[in-house]
This record gives structure tokens, C-alpha cells and sequence, in this order.
């Protein structure tokens, strides 16, 4: 058995043998019983009826009612009818007697079928070349796609790169630092929000310190779940939290020695000894390297529950700061005067319809739930991951409507998507800008950190024990065979330890001011996730925003990743950009996210076809490479399954149906390079028929669901045409439908108010413009001003923060459409429900992909299973198979 596999409960595999052995003699026996029918029944060939009657007996005592969806119950009355009446023609018997023997069939394919996902279990566990699964591509999303491929030489060059880092202290100018985040804070609104900030910051620092004993079985259960949901820890010290959540007896003396260590944490130090922690290169889940500690336990937990205060407490201080202060700068509401005129000339029910509904509020309110501070976790339980953590949200999250990093990078890429297409129409012209850092936390000056922390309120004694935590003595290992280790132990003095719950606490601080200096100088949200950096809006205000950033970076001693830096200015056809220096301040490169890169001509976004090519290249030679058919389809699905349909982008009404049409020309692309001149259900099941002998396997078999009995191949083609006839057609149509109807409200509003009478008007002009004493009070300017209905300039000058049309078209263009409803049969819906009621075998999001099987291989299943499931589910081993799901897939290509 792989080592992969040696950590498997003996229980489990025990059980998953019996179920083995148990299906094979089932199958023996039921090919007995079944030509002892066959047999008694060929002795009476010259007796048809007699013939049904054994065939029948035979069907009815050997196929347990539960397989078959078939009614034979009418048979019976039949065969017995034809005794007496003659009306019943030969031909009819015939048919029966297909019919049953058909049935007959029918249970020796499901249990072949069962005895054939033993075997293809029984490889995968056995391979013939024992490999583990290399690199995970099982939630491989990320957005950045761009990979290359790594020799192992390049372990020693990250090692190398790593030690010239993080060993030489970058000093940046603590007071030079403080003097530019205190220009943030400036007037008497600044002054008040720091203060408010700095009291918030040390009331909450002593509150942590000052609670003596917070570890009992709450907290050490949040603190061992949290860590098992991030990559800090190895596998073989994963396997010991997870025997701690287990044990009530370990937990209860691991919380009295974290309490000591919290009552005395002014002395805490890591616990390394002489050796100091060693360090080694590590897979996270999105295919990297990065360079890990290989930590205490008890000081990984002690950190843990130390970080996810600090982090949860911090996110509510800051979040209030940019809510409440009045810091922030934002165009929600429209000037006072504004907003009389249009009352007045609009009417009340417009102006109701107009009050914080705008698209302005709209972007607000999106960016501080989603974006703003959005890798800090709003409570202790959510856990904590790395700045490369690609896993989905925490269970205990899910209901906190806390959105997954998969699903904030996709907002964010539909975020840039709509404002590209609302920006050019309706104000000729935008800029799209997109960085991030190069090596952010892992080179992130200390003198940097520390100076924030103080500038922020954090007390000496805090700062002390951050300091502890970052200066760790780190072991590189031995240089040459034979020279002690203790000699390679040099304390770290740049960098951030990686995947630790601290790791976001210091680097979502530092990037907070950035955020509120782009807001401030620039008047701009920078939508921020982890360490990447975007921008979109008014050329202008974006090389404004660029400028406060790199100012900023070059402040805090942090370098922008030039090779993933770039902008691209987009202007509409009747518009000509004149300012060239504006485009001059932006950066160069494009702008790609994922496989899609924005189009500086047609403002589009194109799936980078040479960049996927890379990449299926290496997927070709990893599938070629499996050593089981099982893991072979695990590659394919987390591949075609989760990285592919991510980083194409998820279909959506801003990108438009041509969109949709480019991924399935893509997908179409793929499969050719990937099996000339056939697919992958026929390459697996010649596959199948090459190792094991089994030919005649239902395509079914290939792409139903484990629970089911079927591989659970995922078709890519799939959920692109349960969206392709829902999703927006053409984006740009639907904003210039936008201009045409808003033309027409206009020319209503004009006609309506021209058609009010004096006497009318009056009272709406009393109603608005009334003293404290009831009276009309109004300059004879505006008086006159309000003469002449207001210019279709003066209607549309606030229309992004009044517009209820545009905030909802807005919403529109953001929008997923809803996956397309299919006519399904009962049988495949009540096979759909029993799924949903088994333990999570499906979830709602594949519903639809699952009627879309299950009805296009309906006739198929019944023809040849009998019914809407392969084999059994109680005889499969799906215990050890879902724990054998779970196993990283591999890249070979890593960011």
C-alpha cells in the first residue's frame, strides 16, 4: 500500500476488504443461481410458457426488489391469461421472455460492475508504481495562472533566495513612516479617528494579555480546527491534532499548559533548543513552494489562538474607522441643493426611488463586505490560512455569509468586468490597473511592521512579543554532509513566518493604509486581495492612485512585482485621450487574471489560449503518468473540474455569451490535443478494457456520481450550456439599451413637469424650499434657475449615485446566471432527492449538472442497469474512497 494511504484507519480498510470479498461472493453466487435458471429453463424450450414461468420465478427470488425500476408484476397475470385466451399472440410471449432474461443480465452487469470499481479501487491503494499524488491542483484557482515548470534544482534556488532575504534586516525609516500615515489622519476628523483608533488598539492588546486562562475545550477545539484547515502544519502533525480532538483527556492538558504559557507570556520564546526550527520547502495547495517552519505543536496552537484574536479584534476596530470616522472619502450622496433641484423638478416618487440605490452606494457597500480587510476573519472559529491559501470558506463560517477566496477572486473579476463596460459607455474612457508584491510577507521589513504597530497604539510589551515571534532562530540545514545542523541557526530578521494566523494580522495592517491612502489621494477604492492590487475607474484618478502606491511601497520598503504589473486605458470609439501624460503615469504590461486577459483594443476578455495550451501540455504527460485509472480520473477532475472552470472565469452577464462560446471552444480544443480523434469516455473505457478485460462498459459508468456506482468523470461541457441561453448576450447592447431608456425617462420627467400647472408647481416649490415658519425661502437666482427644466447634462451628472435604472443594470451585468432548468422525468427527479438526502453525495450547486446526466443517460441505465443506479451503494466501499478523494492532486507546473 502507498505510504499516501498507510495513515488509513485499519478499521476503515478492514470494512473496505469485507465489502471486497463480500461483493465477489455475491457475484459468484448470483452466476450460479442465474444458470441454474438459464439451464431449467433451456429444458423446456419447447414449452414457452412454462420457460416464462422459470425465467420469472428465477428473476423474482434473485434480483432483490431495491435494483430494478423495471414492473414485472404484470407478467404473471399475463402468462396466466394466456392460457385461456388465445388473443395473446406468440410474439407477446416472446417479448417476455426477452424481457426477463434481459433482467436476468441485468443484476450479473451491476455486480460485474461493482467487482470492477473494487479492482479500480484496488489499484489505486496498490498502484504498480507507487507514487503519491504530487502537487495539488485540488483547489488550484488561483487567478494568477502563471506557471512554469520546476526542476529540482530550483528547490535549492528558492532555499538560497530565501536565506539572502529573510537574514538581512531591511531598515526603513520608522519616523518618516509615522509622518506619512499621521497625513492620513489630518483635521479634526483625522485627529479624532486615530485617537479613537489608537484607544481601541490598546484597550484590546491589554484585554488579551490580561486574560490569564482563555484555553478550555471551545477554544482548543476553534485553535486545532483552524490549524488542520491551513498548510502550517505536516501531515504527520495533522494527524496528531486531529487525535487531540478526539481524546477530552489530551485536550484538558494541553489547555493547562497553553494557560501557563498565556499567564507568563512576556517570557514565551519559541520552543526550538539548539537546534532551532527547521525549515523546509513545502507544496501549498495552489502548486508553489513555499519555505515552511516545521513548528512545536504546542506553540503552533498557542500562535494560533494568540493571531485569530489580534485578527478578529483588529478587523472590527479598523472596519469602524473606515465606517463611522468619516475618514473615507465616497460620492453616495448627492449635495443637498442637488438633490432639492431634483425633487423639484422629478417629483417625490423619483427622488424616493433615487435615495441610496445608486451604483455608488452599490460599489461601497460591495467593497467594505468582500474586499475591504476580507483576509482578516470576522470570528476566532473561521480559521486562518496562508497569503496563497485557495481553500473554500470554513464550514463554520458558511453561514456568516463569508464568501470563499474562489469566490471573492470571481466577484473580483466580474467587478472589473462591469465597471469596464459601464466606465466606456458612459463616460468614454477607463483604466484598468493590476500589481502586487514580490515576495510581500516573506520580505516584509520587521522596522516596518513595528512602526506601524506603534503608530497604531500597540504597547511595548506586545511589540516585544511580536518581535519574538518574527526574529525566529531558523535551521536550513546542513550545508555539506557531516557539518553539525545546530551551526546552520541564524535568526530571522525580515519576513513573516508563512501560514500563520499573525501572517495576515501584519500584512492586512500594513496594506490598510495603503487603502486609505489610494482612497484619500486619489478618491479611489483599491480592491485588494490578499497582496494583489487593482484598480479601475477615471484615467486620471487611477494614475493618481498608482502614484500614492508606489509611493507608499518604496515607504514601507516593499517592491512591486513589475511582471505582474500592467495597465490598459480603454476609450469608446467617438472619444479621442488626449492627455498623454495620464497614460504615461500608468504602468506597462497587461492585465490578466487567470486565463483571461483584458483586450487593450475591444475592452474584451480573452481566454490566453497559448497559456492554457502550457498547461494542458502538462496535464497530458500527469494523466499519461497515473499509475491507477482512479487517480487518473482524480487528476482530470481537479483539473477540468476546479482549475480550468475557475480560471477561464465563471460565466457571467459582463463577459456576455461570446464568452461562454470561447470556453467551450476552448474545452473542445483540450479533448482534441488530448484524445486525437476520440474523447474520455471512449479513452477510458479502452483503458479499462486494456488492464482489466471488462469491455462493454456503459458510458454511464464513466460519468455518474460515486454514490450512484459510476468513476464521477467530470464533463466540462456541462455547466457552460446549463448558462449559455441565460446569460446576457451582449453587455454592451444591454448599456446602450441603458442610454436609449434613459433618454426616454428624461423626456417623460420634462413632459410631465412641463404639464404641471403654475398653481402645481408652487406647491411642490413651497414643499421643498420652505423656512422654519412655513414660507417659501428661496433666492431670486435660484428662483429664476428653477424657471427652466434642468438640462439632460444636469439629469445624468449624478446618475451613478442616483440612478436606481443604472444600479440596477449594475447588478445585472454582475449577476451569474442561474443554471438552465431541464425537463426531467420522475424518476430521474426522485433519484436527485434520495442523492440530496445521502450525506452531501450532491450539493445544490450540481443539481443541475446531475438532472443533465442523469437525464441524458436515463434509457441507458434502465437498458442496461436496470435501473438509476450502477451497482448497489451499500456494496461499494465509498468510505475509503471519499478519504482517497480527498488526496492532493498534483501539478508539476507551479506559479
Amino acid at each position: 500500500m502507498s505510504s499516501s494511504t498507510a495513515a488509513l484507519s485499519r478499521t476503515l480498510q478492514n470494512i473496505t476488504l469485507t465489502k471486497i470479498r463480500e461483493l465477489e461472493k455475491q457475484r459468484k453466487a448470483y452466476a450460479q443461481s442465474k444458470n441454474a435458471v438459464l439451464e431449467a429453463a433451456k429444458k423446456v424450450d419447447d414449452n414457452p410458457r412454462a420457460k416464462i414461468a422459470i425465467l420469472l420465478k428465477g428473476v423474482e427470488e434473485l434480483n432483490p426488489s431495491s435494483s430494478s425500476e423495471i414492473d414485472l408484476s404484470n407478467i404473471r397475470r399475463w402468462l396466466e391469461q394466456s392460457h385461456f385466451d388465445s388473443t395473446i399472440p406468440e410474439a407477446t410471449l416472446h417479448q417476455f421472455e426477452e424481457q426477463l432474461r434481459s433482467q436476468l443480465h441485468v443484476q450479473t452487469r451491476r455486480l460485474d460492475l461493482g467487482a470492477l470499481y473494487s479492482r479500480l479501487l484496488t489499484e489505486w491503494l496498490n498502484p504498480t508504481e507507487t507514487t503519491d499524488d504530487q502537487v495539488s491542483f485540488d483547489e488550484p484557482e488561483a487567478l494568477d495562472g502563471s506557471f512554469e515548470v520546476v526542476e529540482r534544482d530550483r528547490l535549492k534556488q528558492l532555499k538560497d533566495k530565501f536565506s539572502a532575504v529573510v537574514f538581512e534586516p531591511l531598515e526603513t525609516d520608522e519616523v518618516e513612516i509615522s509622518v506619512h500615515l499621521e497625513r492620513l489622519f489630518s483635521g479634526d476628523v483625522g485627529v479624532k479617528a486615530l485617537e479613537r483608533l489608537r484607544r481601541d488598539i490598546e484597550r484590546m492588546g491589554t484585554y488579551i494579555r490580561n486574560n490569564k486562562a482563555p484555553f478550555d475545550d471551545r477554544t482548543i477545539r476553534w485553535c486545532l480546527k483552524g490549524l488542520l484547515a491551513n498548510d502550517l502544519l505536516r501531515d504527520d502533525k495533522k494527524a496528531i491534532l486531529q487525535d487531540f480532538l478526539r481524546d477530552e483527556v489530551a485536550r484538558t492538558e494541553i489547555c493547562d499548559v497553553l494557560n501557563m504559557k498565556m499567564a507568563d507570556i512576556k517570557n514565551w520564546q519559541w520552543d526550538a533548543g539548539e537546534e532551532g526550527l527547521p525549515v523546509e520547502p513545502r507544496r501549498q495547495l495552489n502548486g508553489k513552494y513555499r519555505i515552511m517552519m516545521d513548528e512545536d505543536i504546542l506553540d503552533a496552537i498557542f500562535l494560533h489562538y494568540v493571531g485569530m484574536t489580534w485578527n478578529v479584534g483588529m478587523k472590527t476596530i479598523l472596519c469602524d474607522v473606515a465606517r463611522y470616522t468619516g475618514i473615507w472619502k465616497h460620492k453616495v450622496n448627492v449635495s443637498e441643493d442637488v438633490h432639492d433641484r431634483r425633487r423639484y423638478f422629478l417629483g417625490d416618487h423619483r427622488s424616493r426611488a433615487e435615495t441610496h440605490t445608486g451604483v455608488e452606494m452599490g460599489r461601497l457597500d460591495m467593497y467594505r463586505n468582500d474586499f475591504f480587510l476580507s483576509q482578516l476573519p470576522s470570528t476566532v472559529w473561521a480559521g486562518a490560512g496562508g497569503y496563497d491559501d485557495d481553500e473554500e470558506v470554513d464550514s463554520d463560517s458558511e453561514g456568516q455569509g463569508q464568501k470563499s477566496p474562489k469566490e471573492v477572486k470571481q466577484q473580483l473579476l466580474r467587478l472589473l468586468a462591469t465597471e469596464v463596460q459601464l466606465q466606456k459607455t458612459l463616460h468614454g474612457r477607463v483604466a484598468v490597473v493590476q500589481s502586487d508584491f514580490q515576495w510581500f510577507c516573506t520580505g516584509l521589513s520587521h522596522s516596518t511592521l513595528f512602526s506601524v504597530l506603534r503608530f497604531c497604539g500597540v504597547d511595548e510589551e506586545w511589540i516585544a512579543f511580536f518581535e519574538k515571534f518574527l526574529e525566529a532562530p531558523l535551521n536550513m540545514g546542513p550545508v555539506s554532509e557531516g557539518e553539525p545542523n545546530s551551526d546552520r541557526v541564524q535568526i530571522r530578521k525580515r519576513g513573516v513566518p508563512m501560514a500563520h494566523a499573525l501572517e495576515k494580522f501584519f500584512g492586512e495592517l500594513v496594506l490598510y493604509f495603503m487603502d486609505l491612502a489610494v482612497n484619500q489621494e486619489a478618491s479611489m477604492l483599491l480592491y485588494r486581495f490578499h497582496d494583489d492590487l487593482y484598480l479601475v475607474g477615471e484615467p486620471e484618478k487611477c494614475a493618481a492612485a498608482w502614484q500614492s502606491m508606489e509611493r507608499y511601497s518604496a515607504l514601507m520598503g516593499l517592491e512591486l512585482n513589475r511582471s505582474k504589473t500592467g495597465s490598459v486605458l480603454l476609450t469608446s470609439d467617438d472619444f479621442t485621450y488626449e492627455d498623454s501624460e495620464i497614460a504615461a503615469k500608468l504602468p506597462t504590461g497587461v492585465v490578466a487574471i487567470g486565463f483571461l486577459t483584458l483586450d487593450a483594443d475591444s475592452g474584451e476578455w480573452i481566454i490566453k489560449q497559448k497559456d492554457v495550451f502550457a498547461h494542458v501540455r502538462q496535464l497530458s504527460k500527469q494523466l499519461a503518468a497515473a499509475p491507477s485509472i482512479l487517480s487518473w480520473v482524480h487528476t482530470w477532475n481537479s483539473c477540468i473540474g476546479r482549475f480550468f472552470s475557475h480560471t477561464f472565469g465563471v460565466p457571467a452577464n459582463c463577459f456576455g455569451k461570446a464568452h461562454v462560446d470561447a470556453i467551450l471552444e476552448t474545452y473542445k480544443h483540450m479533448q482534441e490535443f488530448l484524445f486525437p480523434g476520440s474523447n474520455v469516455c471512449a479513452y477510458l473505457k479502452r483503458l479499462i478494457e486494456e488492464r482489466f478485460g471488462v469491455s462493454d462498459v456503459p458510458d454511464a459508468f464513466i460519468f455518474l456520481p460515486e454514490a450512484l456506482g459510476g468513476l464521477g468523470v467530470r464533463n466540462p461541457f456541462i455547466d457552460p450550456f446549463l448558462v449559455r441561453d441565460k446569460v446576457c448576450k451582449s453587455p454592451a447592447a444591454r448599456m446602450m439599451k441603458f442610454l436609449k431608456d434613459e433618454d426616454e425617462v428624461y423626456n417623460n420627467a420634462k413632459t410631465a413637469f412641463e404639464e404641471m400647472t403654475e398653481q402645481e408647481k408652487k406647491r411642490r416649490l413651497r414643499a421643498i424650499y420652505k423656512d422654519s415658519y412655513g414660507e417659501t425661502s428661496i433666492s431670486a437666482d435660484l428662483e429664476k434657475s428653477l424657471e427652466t427644466y434642468m438640462t439632460k447634462e444636469e439629469f445624468i451628472a449624478h446618475r451613478e449615485s442616483t440612478s436606481p435604472e443604472l444600479a440596477k443594470l449594475y447588478k445585472e451585468l454582475m449577476d451569474v446566471p442561474t443554471k438552465k432548468l431541464i425537463v426531467t422525468s420522475s424518476r430521474v427527479d426522485r433519484t436527485i432527492q434520495k442523492l440530496e438526502q445521502g450525506a452531501g453525495d450532491t450539493g445544490k450547486e450540481s443539481r443541475r449538472e446531475m438532472e443533465w446526466l442523469l437525464q441524458f443517460y436515463e434509457r441507458e441505465l434502465l437498458e442496461k442497469c436496470g435501473g438509476m443506479s450502477i451497482v448497489e451503494k451499500n456494496l461499494l466501499p465509498l468510505g475509503i474512497l471519499t478519504i482517497l478523494r480527498k488526496k492532493k492532486v498534483a501539478w508539476q507546473m507551479v506559479l
